[in-house]
């Protein structure tokens, strides 16, 4: 009996415990640019219906084999990444101009507290987390109401009374692997709400993550900082003789140190002929003397990627063919870049498409060992998106404008020679041009060899 009482006092204070540490957070915006996005969201679908969307929950990630990440759509407008949340916007009545729409309630639903020892994914398991009757809830999420999640179908068909419609997620977002989570998210709500119709709001807000805030742009600067600093403490220790895995792994310990959650995407260390493969990804192979490698690594910083890549001569020295290739794809880049400001385009298609001009420099410098031009070997496109995805939701026809943050990155591949050169930086589209948010990381093959000579 008394061994019954003392573990009922040892859980009792492990609960009170837990009561009384507030949950950590990763750095993240202001909660009212969260709020913001909803007002706009409501607004662009009209306040015709209301907004539902479902947060991932642990099965959705593997939980118990990594570390927990929000599905993106439901972090970019909820700012909360916990699991088996829900959100529901009820649009206010209101007529004339959708800039006098407005939002009759505003819900989050998140887990009620669970402290009982057998629950692998309860608090006493993972930590503590907030509760729907915790005093702080709204401060701590930014939402004027927060529910349990058993009250969501009963919010849901309440405001349903004025609306017929539920506007939420349809189509699973590219390279997202989401596309089982989409389709099992419309079946429960089609079975908590039978009798409504539904409408994506995908393109809406793609729309509205294509032009970043100031606080994402504040993240983003973050992570490219870190991801520089890795991409410095690579170049001061690569050799010949070490594994490509050793430089990833000392990268990403780089970029972590300093803040980073994850990689922005599986790190990319490839040396010789794998310096031709765009998504090499193994890193399994040792640098040798005389060869080139193409690091293309970068890091996650309050959810928000970076996308940057380097070419290195593993020995220090460019022989002169690689430093040829090497300062075509530079002056490539260079070019683009200094193309890119509001109303140009990054697609393959118009004479003003950043990717145009970047392959028409490559098209018309330097040539294969058969005298054939190198544009050939420019295999993929110049530029994508970054934010909450290393690839962001983009309208590719769209012309840039101020707060897109894109990279440029021009390559050149060619197989036969085991050369393969990339050089990929982040710019901020800005009033007047762009600027650069990897610059002081070396760029010219003069700059990488002073830096690795020095080590």
């Amino acid at each position: 009996m008394r061994r019954v009482l003392m573990r009922c006092l040892a859980f009792l204070v492990v609960a009170l415990t837990i009561a009384a540490i507030p949950a950590a957070a990763w750095e993240r915006e202001d909660l009212s640019a969260f709020h913001e996005r909803r007002v706009k969201l409501v607004r662009e679908t009209g306040g015709d219906g209301v907004i539902v969307l479902f947060g991932y929950g642990d099965a959705d990630v593997a939980s118990s084999t990594t570390m927990f990440r929000q599905n993106e759509m439901f972090y970019y407008l909820t700012g909360w990444n916990e699991p088996n949340a829900m959100m529901l916007l009820v649009p206010k009545a209101t007529k004339g101009s959708n800039e006098m729409i407005g939002i009759e309630k505003e819900i989050l639903f998140i887990p009620p507290h669970d402290d009982r020892a057998g629950s692998y994914h309860g608090e006493l398991w993972e930590g503590p987390k907030l509760g729907p009757d915790d005093a702080d809830a709204s401060a701590r999420t930014g939402f004027p109401i927060v529910k349990s999640v058993t009250l969501f179908q009963s919010e849901l068909l309440e405001a349903l009374k004025g609306f017929n419609k539920i506007y939420t997620e349809m189509t699973p977002q590219p390279e997202s692997g989401e596309d089982c989570f989409i389709k099992d998210m419309q079946s429960r709500l089609k079975k908590a709400a039978p009798l409504a119709t539904f409408a994506d709001f995908r393109d809406v807000v793609t729309r509205l993550r294509m032009v970043k805030s100031p606080g994402e742009i504040a993240l983003i600067r973050k992570a490219a900082e870190a991801s520089i600093e890795a991409h410095l403490a690579a170049m001061k220790t690569v050799r010949p003789g070490m594994w490509e895995y050793e430089v990833a792994a000392r990268m990403q310990y780089e970029y972590e140190r300093r803040g980073c959650e994850w990689p922005a995407y599986p790190p990319i260390v490839g040396s010789g002929f794998y310096s031709t493969v765009l998504h090499y990804d193994r890193d399994w192979n040792q640098m040798k003397d005389g060869d080139v490698v193409v690091m293309d690594v970068a890091g996650a910083y309050g959810g928000y990627a970076s996308d940057i890549t380097r070419t290195l001569p593993v020995n220090g020295k460019f022989t002169p063919r690689q430093k040829e290739i090497y300062g075509i794809v530079l002056a490539a880049a260079d070019a683009a870049i200094a193309a890119a400001r509001p109303g140009v385009t990054l697609g393959r298609g118009g004479s003003k498409g950043l990717h145009q001009i970047a392959y028409d420099y490559i098209n018309t410098h330097g040539k294969d060992l058969h005298g054939k031009s190198l544009g050939q070997y420019f295999i993929h496109g110049l530029s994508h998106s970054i934010g909450l995805n290393v690839h962001d939701p983009f309208d590719y026809a769209q012309p840039l404008q101020p707060g897109m943050v894109v990279t440029i990155e021009p390559g050149i591949y060619i197989q036969e020679e085991k050369l393969g050169v990339r050089i990929e930086d982040d710019i901020l589209i800005t009033e007047n041009g762009c600027e650069v948010l990897t610059r002081v990381l070396p760029r010219a093959a003069e700059e990488i060899e002073k830096v690795m000579g020095r080590h």
